[in-house]
């Protein structure tokens, strides 16, 4: 068996070779060869996932534990670097590695003939690198070097093209609000630490401790403290998966390359806050308040972001909130303690999402960098496979029958509405008991409307795109191209995907190897923290239930734009009037709860306290320096300065007597 430490050494070793080439080459106006460039950035990826999918044949139910060196040891607080191999991290590395080589091989036509093409690829693998240490460390510490790891490749990805002002402040952007977020990870650690010391920050050693809690029926003792660090974890995870409030950053995002997006934004690196909700599962399962607050976040989160969604024109745009929607999904499945569904809709959702922002890269590639929709039409013709592959990936994300999205999307609407145990307490009206009302209908309602809603909004991207006749200028109709082979085979690969991931957790035909697969990490805190059943409902009628609100989404889609006249496309692709006002409704609660605040009292620093303190503090030592100079220049032994101040009082002595008659 390797070491699992080979898993993020290649990686690593990728981005220190790739950086040293764009060093090297940084004088050259040509720049080191992109064969060569390329072969290495697909190659380390490639040895990562090779290493992932042998440790996966052979790994026992318990998972593999390594811990390769002792990195902080200081009274009172040990932490080793140790990585630890089981069932959660093992598909999530899978696709993390495996789609990760994929869009390194695709970038490799994407970036062709970018001067940076040897940077952004050193970027990648130091990406790549960070998403392993995140999800391979056995304990909270170093999965917050991963994490912070991923943020600054971030920021470094989307502000790649940074001779554009936007570019950069979308980079600076998503760095800030990600730190937001962090701090709230960072405090949570600390919190932990108070009732467990720094061993309770190892993953095994946590476990144990919430089992020994709930044996030992002390679980009333330590859930003040473990519910102020569940909420404090669950701030990090907004921040880094787009969550409300701190879901701003991620539409901004898409300034980036577009197989930055596919990687980073749809993929990979937001899902790690639905990641780290699995992996403390058993600690949130002892929370119930916190389970609650995450259902409502992911829920009006897949909502706002599916409706915002419906009015954007830029195709990556519309992709980024589709994506915030998809996350809002997944944590509405771990804010019931459905963590396996989460993650099935993670492994899904990574398929169909790379693929459908794969594909609109290759749609910009061949209209010369456009991403307006409304200037799009008719490229089913022209680029059959890139739509192919876009349509495919629809019918995932809708969850038409078959296709990946409608196994996981239709298990999570299924254990939300059988698991959640949200309700309105009962009370009394006019001396009658009304009884608790309970929620989960509600819940399910909003994420199945939400469905409707995106079948709507994906089915007019694919209209726009592919359908119609095309609307852009004859010239650019005339330059129109399939996109190379380098960019069509991980196209096409992860179309596969979004068509069949979804078989490895199919109930309705046996197959139910994923849930197997996470039993061992998620089945006890899952168990723990079902409620009772609300009700008895056959699984099939949710299958109906999510097919019925696919195809009306769709159907709904064909009736509005099918034969729709689209008005010409005037000035920024950017959303108008009310429909701008719901897209940037949290930028404005940033601007002015967040923003202006601080700006004020920034002035507030800088006026009051900088300059007019300092003015107050500047003028009072003038003064005692004046004076202090006037007391010693009496006291100066100068014969004409005496002579001259005895004039002086001499002058001033008669002139009082002569003012005064000489009464004095």
């Amino acid at each position: 068996m390797i070491s699992l430490g080979l898993i993020p050494l290649f990686p690593l070793l990728g981005c220190i070779i790739l950086g040293a080439i764009a060093v090297i080459s940084s004088g050259s106006k040509k720049g080191p060869a992109e064969g060569f460039v390329g072969t290495l950035a697909v190659l380390f990826p490639a040895l990562s996932f090779a290493g992932v999918a042998l440790l996966s044949l052979n790994m026992p139910e318990g998972g593999v534990r390594e811990t390769l060196c002792n990195w902080i040891d200081i009274p009172m607080f040990r932490v080793d670097i140790g990585f630890l191999f089981d069932g959660l991290s093992r598909i999530m590395l899978l696709f993390v590695t495996g789609i990760g080589s994929l869009i390194a091989l695709y970038s490799i036509g994407y970036m062709h003939g970018d001067r940076g093409f040897a940077r952004y690829f050193a970027y990648i693998n130091l990406f790549l690198f960070s998403m392993i240490v995140l999800v391979l460390s056995d304990n909270l510490l170093l999965t917050f070097l991963g994490w912070e790891g991923v943020g600054l490749c971030s920021y470094l990805l989307i502000g790649f093209w940074n001779k554009d002002i936007k570019n950069c402040k979308a980079a600076n952007k998503a760095f800030i609000v990600n730190r937001v977020g962090d701090i709230g990870f960072l405090l949570g650690m600390l919190c932990l630490v108070t009732i467990g010391g720094s061993a309770i920050l190892n993953y095994d050693v946590l476990t144990n401790f919430i089992s020994m809690v709930i044996s030992g029926n002390h679980v009333e003792l330590v859930i003040p403290v473990l519910s102020i660090a569940g909420i404090l974890f669950f701030i990090g995870c907004t921040g880094k998966s787009a969550q409300i409030p701190l879901l701003t950053w991620l539409p901004d995002a898409m300034a980036g390359p577009t197989p930055v997006s596919a990687l980073i934004h749809a993929a990979t690196m937001v899902t790690s806050g639905v990641y780290l909700l699995a992996r403390l599962g058993s600690m949130f399962a002892l929370l119930p308040v916190v389970l609650d607050i995450i259902v409502i976040v992911g829920m009006l989160t897949a909502f706002w972001a599916a409706v915002a969604g419906l009015f954007q024109n830029d195709i990556k745009k519309v992709l980024a909130y589709s994506t915030i929607s998809q996350l809002g999904y997944m944590f509405m499945a771990s804010g019931v303690c459905a963590f396996d569904a989460s993650i099935f809709h993670v492994f899904t959702h990574a398929f169909f999402k790379a693929a459908l922002f794969l594909g609109a890269g290759a749609v910009i590639h061949a209209l010369s960098g456009e991403q307006d929709m409304r200037k799009m039409g008719g490229l089913l013709k022209k680029t059959p496979v890139t739509a192919c592959v876009m349509i495919f990936a629809f019918l995932a994300i809708v969850g038409f029958p078959g296709f990946a999205g409608f196994w996981s999307k239709d298990l999570i609407l299924e254990r939300l509405f059988m698991n959640c145990s949200m309700f309105i307490p009962g009370f009394t009206v006019f001396g009658a008991e009304v009884p608790n009302i309970p929620l989960n209908g509600v819940v399910y309602g909003v994420g199945l409307a939400t469905a409707v809603i995106t079948a709507v909004y994906m089915g007019r991207l694919i209209i726009l795109t592919f359908f119609g006749s095309y609307r852009g200028s004859k010239e650019s109709e005339e330059h129109i191209h399939e996109a190379p082979a380098v960019m069509l085979i991980p196209m096409v690969i992860l179309a596969f995907g979004a068509v069949f991931a979804g078989y490895l957790w199919a109930d309705s035909i046996g197959i139910k190897f994923f849930a197997e697969t996470l039993a061992p990490v998620v089945g006890a805190a899952q168990a723990y923290n079902t409620p009772a059943v609300l009700a008895h409902v056959n699984p099939v009628v949710f299958a109906a239930l999510g097919t019925v609100a696919a195809l009306l989404g769709m159907f709904i889609a064909y009736k509005i734009y099918a034969n729709a006249r689209i008005p010409a496309a005037k000035g920024s692709s950017a959303p108008e009037g009310g429909k701008a006002t719901w897209t940037f409704l949290f930028d404005s609660i940033h601007k002015y709860v967040g923003i202006i605040p601080v700006n004020v009292l920034a002035w507030i620093c800088d006026v009051v306290v900088d300059k007019i303190l300092a003015a107050a503090q500047w003028t009072i030592g003038a003064i005692a320096t004046i004076l202090g100079d006037g007391a010693a220049s009496f006291q100066v032994r100068k014969v004409r300065v005496q002579i001259a101040l005895s004039i002086v009082g001499l002058v001033a002595l008669v002139a009082i007597v002569l003012l005064t008659g000489g009464s004095l």
